[in-house]
């Protein structure tokens, strides 16, 4: 195999399908980078057997060929490389790249064959829509997926489509995000859950260019195509809770109130509140509201200029969760919506219907 390809295109595509490599894998090809020259390219690929992403690289292809390289170490190298023509080739197991004055040399990995991960199936439909929108859909949603996997489904994002909307729901628990986008096409009425990894990975790749992109799900996958790049997934075989079930339908205190403003003042609470019970606590009155919070290193109290619509009300949230939501909303202005102390908090964008958020609250009275 022999090939030569710039040096910079290079770093980006390896640097992308790198992320697929998995953090531990019983498989040791797994843990490489495949390379295929042939004559339309390079292409490079990376799997873990529930996420795969390839990218194919302009290159100009000598003598065609593949092989497998340790992802790691290839990646930190092919990182630091200088800028110009790399020169690829490979003389039994051993890959030498020469870029400028710099030569490297790589042992490749023994193989039989590379598991490739492949999208098929007769129940399949695609969606059209803006790389911005779903960019931002995506970077608003996919922040409340679970760590852990003691439940599933919770550690993807559920994505429901109807009609010409694509709606994404996430949570841990403790937070929940929902939000909405339109789509340029029909979809059917369809529930699928993502894994959370796949999901960050596809909004990456709506970064790279601009104008339209599309997604195509299958039964048990998911296809992002980017054109030079793309991504399959497997998608989490497992029930999505009926969220709609326990989202509130009503609230007894409405409170609109500047969203900078309560992010700058929760802020600055949860510098106290960390070293106590990490609670920040609202103190909701007829004209106002107070974020307090208090542990044994100090006292933060602010008063907020708010409107208090319905009843008076002291309802406590770890701030990380507060400031997890608030972070994520555009709106200048937001609604809490409470109930009591121990219900869910409904966080709303004053001007954007298609955002939804909520917040448990802590129980410290």
């Amino acid at each position: 195999m022999r090939f030569c390809v710039d040096s910079t295109i290079l770093k980006d595509g390896v640097l992308s399908v790198v992320k697929a490599l998995p953090l531990r894998s019983s498989m040791p090809v797994l843990d490489g980078v495949q390379l295929l020259a042939d004559e339309s390219g390079v292409l490079l690929r990376c799997s873990d057997l529930t996420l795969q992403k390839e990218c194919r690289l302009p290159a100009t292809v000598e003598e065609e060929g593949e092989c497998v390289i340790k992802g790691r170490i290839f990646s930190d190298i092919v990182r630091k490389l200088p800028d110009g023509n790399a020169f690829f080739s490979v003389d039994g197991q051993t890959l030498t790249i020469r870029c400028s004055r710099s030569v490297n040399q790589l042992q490749c990995m023994e193989y039989d064959e590379f598991p490739q991960m492949t999208f098929d199936g007769d129940d399949t439909f695609t969606i059209v829509f803006d790389r911005d929108k779903g960019k931002k859909t995506i970077e608003h949603t996919a922040f409340a997926v679970a760590l852990d996997d003691a439940r599933p489904a919770l550690v993807g994002v559920l994505m429901e489509t109807e009609g010409k909307t694509l709606s994404m729901v996430a949570t841990d628990s403790y937070q929940f995000a929902k939000n909405a986008m339109p789509i340029e096409n029909e979809a059917p009425e369809k529930r699928v859950v993502v894994p959370g990894k796949t999901v960050s990975e596809i909004g990456r790749m709506l970064e790279e260019e601009e104008g339209k992109a599309e997604l195509t799900f299958s039964r048990t996958h998911i296809k992002a195509d980017m054109g030079a790049t793309v991504l399959i997934s497997r998608l989490i075989d497992s029930d999505y809770i009926d969220y709609k079930r326990i989202l509130p339908k009503s609230c007894k205190t409405r409170v609109l109130v500047d969203r900078d403003v309560l992010m700058e003042s929760v802020d600055r609470a949860q510098l106290v509140s960390r070293e106590g019970n990490n609670s920040v606590l609202f103190k909701i009155g007829p004209e106002n509201m107070i974020v307090k919070a208090e542990s044994v290193v100090g006292k933060i109290e602010d008063e907020i200029t708010a409107q208090v619509m319905g009843d008076g009300l002291n309802i406590a949230f770890n701030p990380k969760y507060v400031m997890n939501v608030l972070k994520n909303v555009e709106s200048e202005r937001v609604y809490l919506e409470c109930n009591s102390p121990i219900n869910p908090c409904v966080i709303r964008p004053v001007d954007d219907e298609s955002s939804f958020y909520l917040i448990v609250p802590m129980r410290i009275f």
